[in-house]
């Protein structure tokens, strides 16, 4: 009897032994076995109509480019004015201001005077131009003056929005026209807003706001305006015909006007 006993578990020891090791070292024998049967039994193919996709790898949401944009900063004629006189280190307004408006360039710069030294505020380009450079002579020729001049008035009523009278013509041009017999010389010469002209300056409605109140705070018998054919500073002009020998004087003292005026 005992001798069966231990033949019977000396017997299931050997299976269980038979079975370890076919467990480890017959994998490849019974595996494809067990997945065929067992584990594809329990799993049903999902049908996918993506194209290209890798499969290691998870997509990514799309990326969406936000342009973020700063607002445009609005600011009144006044606003304006008062930032370029704090660039140019003003903490009041100037006591005294020169505009130069050359015709060639097609500009007029506002100079201020601060601690006893020019400086530019700022410039205007024209917005309009007629004529052609060279002084002018008679009503109705178009021409923008040249010379040396100051402004008379202020029109808060102008039909160009604002405007600045010039006073052309001044003694200069009037000691010319007297020497050449020369009647009917015009007027009526503004710096002014909008965008049409003949014979006037024109920078603008924005600029000339800008440039109108600033003339009220300095005063109409603080301001200087030279008008030039060309920037003097940078270049010089010939003078083609000796129909007004005067010309180089005119020149000449608008060129020393200017000299002061450097950036």
């Amino acid at each position: 009897m005992k001798q069966l006993i231990k033949t019977f578990v000396f017997s299931i020891i050997l299976i269980l032994i038979s079975i370890i090791l076919f467990y480890f070292l017959g994998r490849d024998i019974w595996y494809p076995y067990y997945k065929d049967c067992i584990i594809n039994k329990d799993i049903e193919p999902i049908e996918c109509n993506l194209t290209h996709v890798d499969p290691h790898r998870i997509p990514l949401p799309p990326v969406i480019n936000l342009k973020l944009t700063a607002p445009i900063e609005q600011l009144s004629s006044k606003q304006r004015l008062k930032r370029h006189l704090a660039d140019s280190d003003f903490i009041f307004y100037p006591k005294k201001l020169t505009l130069i408006g050359m015709k060639n360039e097609k500009l007029l710069e506002v100079w201020a005077e601060l601690r006893g030294r020019w400086v530019l505020l700022t410039t205007y380009p024209f917005t309009a131009f007629s004529g052609r450079l060279g002084p002018k002579y008679r009503e109705g020729d178009g021409q923008i003056p040249e010379g040396v001049y100051r402004i008379s008035y202020l029109n808060p009523n102008s039909k160009f929005h604002l405007s600045m009278r010039v006073n052309y013509p001044n003694s200069f041009d009037k000691k010319m026209a007297r020497r050449e017999k020369r009647t009917n010389l015009g007027g009526d010469i503004m710096i002014h807003g909008s965008t049409a002209t003949v014979g006037c300056i024109p920078i603008g409605d924005d600029k000339i706001e800008e440039l109108y109140f600033l003339a009220e705070k300095v005063g109409i018998n603080n301001i200087k305006v030279i008008l030039t054919p060309v920037d003097f500073r940078k270049m010089d002009v010939k003078i083609k015909n000796d129909k007004h020998p005067w010309l180089s004087e005119l020149y000449s003292n608008i060129k020393k006007e200017l000299q002061v005026f450097k950036r």
